[in-house]
């Protein structure tokens, strides 16, 4: 049987110019740049993507330092303001009865470390969609609930140790401060269980603030909200006088924290009541902007 030079030469042309597929090594090193999650991506590599997003933000960082300055030189204002017995102290001021548990004093200045926390929680979940990058991270987990979960996990990584880190910073800095005024028993179970509680507490405010930029998806209406239920509502729910008011007022984060941070068991809540408390208002928003990832469009 005769052949054909032409068609098979014009087969081998083609075959030729087949297009090459691009190795994987690049284009699993072009998501990692990106810190976008493969296409069909298992929640491990979601959890990368999403520690790479983080990590990559020099916000991140900032606002970690932030709130680890204000912790520390909060306490150091506090603890200086408490132990000098030339001041004169407001009724129901910190002088009143600081010196009575200067743990407490000391992590109690943690609030406003408390609201940056809850802050940078807010932009791990709306700041992807400021930027439009959301789209990408939903292509590539269409399940959607693994990308909350990958959000939740990093942010609980990063947190937990800095938050500890940070209550201690406090702790210390006060310590420095009050002098021969007052003793910090660090070895005593009351002072571990106080600093363990505020951490529990600063993470659970930016869980919160997670929930919320899920929910909201806008980082200004998220931050305002976050505000407004840790920092506002309270206080101005402690001055209604009935009875179911109060009884709501109680099971807010902040009431929690200072059941949780008092050494001599002065607080409004138990130990397990507080828990409670704060553990609710870091699971439900986030089960609820889930929810919300889950249903709604992009």
């Amino acid at each position: 049987m005769s052949t054909n030079p032409l068609t098979d030469g014009s087969r081998t042309t083609t075959s030729a110019a087949s297009p090459v597929p691009a190795p994987r090594a690049h284009r699993s090193q072009h998501r990692a740049d990106t810190g976008t999650a493969p296409s069909g991506a298992t929640l491990p590599r979601a959890v990368l993507a999403e520690w790479t997003k983080l990590r990559s933000l020099r916000s991140t960082w900032w606002t970690l330092l932030i709130a680890l300055a204000l912790a520390i030189g909060f306490a150091a204002l506090i603890a200086a303001v408490i132990s000098n017995p030339d001041a004169t102290q407001p009724r129901g001021g910190p002088g009143a009865n600081g010196l009575a548990d200067p743990v407490a004093a000391a992590l109690g200045a943690t609030g406003f470390s408390a609201l940056v926390l809850g802050v940078l929680g807010a932009l791990v979940a709306s700041g992807e969609y400021a930027t439009g990058s959301i789209s990408s991270s939903l292509m590539a987990l269409p399940r959607r609930w693994p990308l909350v979960v990958a959000k939740a996990s990093v942010l609980l990584a990063v947190l937990v140790p800095f938050t500890l880190v940070l209550s201690l910073g406090a702790l210390w800095m006060a310590q420095v401060v009050y002098g021969d005024a007052a003793t910090i028993d660090w070895t005593a179970s009351e002072t571990v269980s106080a600093v363990l509680g505020n951490s529990g507490y600063l993470v659970a405010v930016a869980l919160f603030g997670l929930g919320l930029g899920l929910l909201l998806r806008a980082t200004a209406g998220a931050i305002t909200f976050l505000v407004a239920v840790v920092f506002v509502a309270p206080p101005l729910l402690q001055l209604v006088t009935w009875d179911w008011v109060k009884a709501i007022a109680h099971r807010f984060p902040d009431v929690a924290a200072t059941s949780l941070q008092s050494t001599t068991g002065t607080g409004v809540l138990s130990d397990v009541a507080a828990w409670l408390t704060l553990l609710g208002w870091a699971v439900v928003p986030v089960a609820l902007g889930a929810l919300a990832l889950q249903r709604r469009d992009a």
